[in-house]
């Protein structure tokens, strides 16, 4: 497994924001994690990422056969895992083709790989730009996502790559994502793996996910083949899910 979450419980200033969460994503594998807003999805990948702001009460976090709860952040991007967020900071003065360079050097990655990716988001317009400063959300979301492309993860995580982007940036968005999914590099040994935060689903017009997972007030509450749930949350909503769920913890 490029990931197991087991049994993690994790508070943030005192309040417990995920109870008894267990989840795991295979290699080469996409996986949806679905709940309304404030259910806790972000607080998994904040977990995942280390962020030391999120204290670990019980439970363990593996990845690749490695226990990884206790590892700093810095390690955990050695290790291939990489995440893009809703809300990045803007940060007037730096150019978004400085950040880039520096950011493909890091990586080692070639400049004609970051020219494509440039092309492909659409985003040769914004090179000279502040970062972020004046992007849409779409177009903010666009770039957050190619910069960690750009890492060239195994596992990659997103929160929230579709809420609030317009049509055309989800296609872009979708269509990306799944090319990178099932490009070649030879530096890896298995395809990449991801995860997907998302309270609409609307990325599985383009991305098929083998499994989701259903998320509310920091509990897992479903989960089973991707195709099914995601067809059970649109249908039916995420309260069935939780009403099921409180059914089946009643007996």
């Amino acid at each position: 497994m490029i990931l197991e979450v087991k049994d993690l419980s994790v508070e943030v200033s005192g309040k417990l924001v995920l109870k008894d969460v267990s989840l795991s994503i295979g290699f080469g594998e996409i996986v949806f994690l679905l709940g309304p807003n404030g259910s806790g999805k972000t607080s998994l990948i904040q977990s995942v990422l280390g962020n030391p702001a999120y204290k670990i009460l019980r439970g363990k976090i593996i990845s690749q056969g490695l226990d990884i709860t206790m590892l700093k952040p810095e390690e955990r991007v050695r290790m291939g895992i990489a995440a893009s967020f809703q809300l990045p900071p803007k940060i007037k003065g730096l150019k978004a083709s400085r950040l880039l360079d520096e950011v493909s050097k890091r990586f080692n990655v070639h400049e004609s790989y970051v020219k494509k990716l440039i092309s492909t988001f659409k985003l040769e317009e914004f090179m000279d730009r502040e970062l972020y400063v004046g992007f849409s959300g779409g177009e903010m979301k666009r770039f957050e996502i190619l910069l960690t492309l750009l890492q060239k993860p195994k596992l990659l995580l997103l929160d929230e790559p579709d809420s609030g982007v317009d049509v055309e940036n989800l296609a872009i968005i979708g269509k990306t994502l799944d090319e990178f999914l099932h490009e070649d590099d030879d530096l890896l040994s298995t395809r990449r793996s991801m995860l997907i935060v998302t309270h609409t689903g609307a990325l599985a017009k383009y991305i098929n996910p083998s499994r989701a997972y259903i998320m509310l007030n920091g509990e897992i509450v479903c989960y089973g083949k991707g195709e099914d749930v995601i067809k059970r949350v649109f249908r039916d909503g995420f309260e069935k899910c939780k009403s099921c769920y409180e059914k089946f913890k009643g007996g």
